[in-house]
Order: C-alpha cells, then structure tokens, then sequence
C-alpha cells in the first residue's frame, strides 16, 4: 500500500506516491519502527515515484531512499513548454 498524492489542473495530471500510509490508531510513529515494518512487506525496490500526464504520460520517475533511480518514461515534446510555461 501507498500514499498518492494527485494533482489535476486542466490538462495535466501530476502523481506522485510513496510507501507511507497514515498511521493506525496505537501504532508506534518512530522512524526505526516504521522502516523495520517496511523490510518485512514485499515492496518495490523504488517505492517512490512522479507520473506527469498531459493528454498521456510523459514522464515517470521512480527513486529509493538510498539514492537509486530510475527515469521509467519520458516523452518529448510540446508539454514540455507548457511546463515550463506553468
């Protein structure tokens, strides 16, 4: 499970997630708890990641805590003037 964060604004969809859920009533809010439960799920090993759609998706980007990366799309063209235009 993950938390999604979506942004929508006329023709562009901004995504982003990452591997924290809100934290249940009673459980612990500790840094080393949170990720000691993270290592016992099966999960990507980038578990974060940004998707930009315009009319389709045109750039997805995945990453790790420990600095890998991976740039899974990107897509050329006149999106990214108007992004830059935003």
């Amino acid at each position: 499970m993950v938390r999604v964060v979506e942004l929508r604004l006329a023709e562009w969809t901004i995504r982003h997630w990452t591997p924290f859920n809100e934290l249940t009533h009673g459980e612990a809010a500790s840094p080393g708890y949170r990720h000691a439960i993270e290592r016992q799920r099966a999960q990507s090993n980038l578990p974060y990641g940004l998707e930009v759609w315009h009319e389709m998706r045109v750039l997805r980007i995945l990453w790790a805590d420990d600095g890998a990366f991976d740039v899974a799309d990107f897509v050329r063209g006149a999106w990214e003037d108007a992004a830059l235009a935003l």
